[in-house]
């Protein structure tokens, strides 16, 4: 009876000693990553890890730097690894037949791509969208990140079924005693769903949030998801599992984003989730402000750098501020958010 394990993360260089530790446990791996073609040549050592990286064009570099090193290992010691991602398979494909001269009629007529790019061309616009509004009212804001955040839902459900029916075909032609190990992004919850409800009888599932398993759970209550990602769950379950209105979800996750690191931060021993511990703060932060608040900070800090952006928030809001370090577990403090 093989086991099926869903690791949730955050795809952040904190959090992959604990999805090692997951993968190391299981025969078979499946990263949440579209094919590439050359993906055997760099396990194997044929082809240069940073060639590979740069190839791919991976989201979070330092992180499949580190990634690819290990299942270097892995693969060498026997594990099975795939990369399995049908959504932005089709997307890679989309972008390739553009740029060798497609027209958009041409693939909204193609069976397999079609949706796909559907769903890509509306999000993308609801972006752009978003960033020509910088000059725009608050209000106007909230809006487009409302519209973003309802494409980027749909977009995220379909992703789900599609890699959904490619594992569940997997796990039908497995062993039964195949132990298997999937990767996934925190917020593909719908993933976990179709999963559990078409696994093969007598695959036991079981879901891990890495966030928890690397770092524990005290502390953490509430101040998970981001606002963002909680806005897009929101769409994502029909709006029904949310106690904070929609608007302020949007408004909280307008400030949340321009406060946050955006770069890849490197765990050390004296600070080892620089990220969540930054996270948390920011999340504890904006928690705490209303809709109007949100709006008197926006029009402050809208066009500031992040550095410049945090300094203005703690200046106006220094008692959330200090509410926020107390709120962030005693031991993820240490150095300034």
């Amino acid at each position: 009876m093989g086991r099926l394990t869903v690791g949730l993360t955050p795809h952040r260089l904190e959090f992959l000693p604990a999805s090692l530790r997951f993968m190391k446990d299981h025969h078979l791996i499946i990263l949440e990553e579209p094919p590439h073609p050359h993906f055997e040549e760099m396990l194997s050592g044929q082809r240069d890890i940073e060639d590979f990286v740069l190839e791919s064009e991976a989201g979070f570099p330092e992180y499949a730097r580190e990634l690819y090193r290990a299942l270097r290992k892995l693969h060498a010691g026997g594990k099975r690894i795939l990369q399995v991602e049908p959504y932005l398979e089709r997307w890679v494909r989309i972008q390739e037949a553009l740029a060798a001269g497609a027209r958009p009629e041409e693939l909204r007529k193609d069976p397999e791509l079609s949706r796909v790019y559907e769903i890509e061309h509306e999000t993308f616009g609801r972006l752009l969208d978003f960033y020509g509004a910088m000059k725009a009212p608050f209000e106007e804001l909230v809006t487009r990140i409302k519209a973003f955040a309802r494409a980027d839902a749909r977009r995220l459900a379909f992703r789900d079924e599609l890699r959904a029916e490619a594992i569940l075909r997997l796990l039908r032609a497995l062993p039964p005693e195949t132990d298997v190990y999937v990767e996934a992004g925190y917020i593909h919850l719908k993933l976990v769903h179709l999963l559990a409800r078409g696994r093969p009888p007598g695959v036991k599932i079981r879901v891990r949030n890495l966030v928890l398993c690397a770092a524990g759970s005290p502390g953490l209550n509430g101040l998970w998801p981001s606002p963002g990602d909680g806005l897009t769950a929101y769409y994502l379950f029909g709006g029904r599992h949310r106690r904070v209105p929609e608007d302020l979800l949007a408004a909280r996750s307008l400030i949340y984003i321009r406060l946050i690191e955006k770069e890849e931060l490197r765990p050390s021993p004296a600070d080892p989730f620089p990220h969540l511990r930054n996270e948390l703060f920011w999340r504890a932060f904006v928690r705490a402000l209303s809709y109007s608040a949100c709006r008197e900070l926006d029009a402050r800090i809208r066009l500031l750098s992040t550095r410049k952006a945090r300094q203005v928030a703690c200046s106006l809001y220094p008692e959330l501020c200090r509410k926020a370090a107390r709120t962030v577990p005693a031991w993820l403090r240490g150095n300034r958010p």
